[in-house]
């Protein structure tokens, strides 16, 4: 008899080896890790999302940054992210840049991670710097998207990559606030966690196959155990 864990299990390791689970992921950005206060606002502070699209040069990634629990002046001024090693952050091109709701333009830098030091010891691959001067700051409501493209693609997973600081946990990504209440800033991070999204993939023929297979056997299984139940 087939039961209901035995095919949830199986099921999930249908999906996961066709790719079929989460071409999107997302990070919330609800801890401070480094700084004496932090946001007024509840977290998530901020987030990040990634989502694999098709670009110019194959495979890409649209990010989306949204503003989501800031309050009064407060405002982000970077985002930082890394890349897997074996992407030469060279090769990565930056397209299609969206601003909402606010007015200033961002600014991007793609380095080796030696050369990207974010606050508290950090190091990454890629910055996002967005404006400081009043009226341009990217308050609560704003949202910056961009496209991450290569020859030979890139994918969301090659930007969930966590780096290591000196006495800190693993990040995958680190935020920068400022003006808080006390007139201070913070960094804050989601950590090493991020979710997943159902993708809109279509299953390939096989997989599909395999799934019918498996719901066929699950309803076997739930007709036997009724037709063999015991009669009052």
């Amino acid at each position: 008899m087939v039961s209901k864990s035995v095919f949830s299990s199986v099921a999930a390791g249908f999906l996961a080896t066709t790719g079929l689970l989460a071409d999107v992921a997302s990070i919330q950005y609800s801890l401070v890790y480094s700084g004496d206060s932090k946001p007024m606002g509840e977290p998530p502070w901020l987030t990040a999302r990634f989502e694999d699209v098709k670009g110019d040069l194959g495979e890409s990634v649209r990010v989306t940054l949204d503003v989501t629990g800031l309050v009064n002046r407060e405002f982000v001024s970077s985002f930082y992210f890394n890349l897997r090693e074996t992407i030469d952050p060279g090769s990565v091109r930056i397209s299609d840049v969206v601003a909402r709701n606010f007015n200033g333009e961002p600014e991007f830098q793609l380095d080796d991670q030696d050369d990207q030091n974010a606050g508290g010891g950090y190091r990454f691959d890629l910055e996002v710097d967005l404006p400081t001067s009043s009226g341009e700051r990217a308050e609560d409501g704003s949202q910056v998207s961009f496209v991450l493209q290569r020859e030979g693609g890139i994918g969301i997973y090659d930007l969930l990559v966590t780096t290591l600081s000196s006495g800190k946990d693993e990040a995958l990504s680190v935020a920068h606030i400022q003006a808080l209440a006390d007139g201070s800033s913070v960094w804050v991070t989601s950590g090493s966690r991020f979710s997943l999204e159902p993708g809109s993939a279509v299953p390939e023929p096989a997989t599909t196959g395999a799934m019918a297979v498996l719901g066929g056997l699950l309803a076997w299984s739930q007709m036997r155990r009724r037709t063999s139940a015991p009669v009052a």
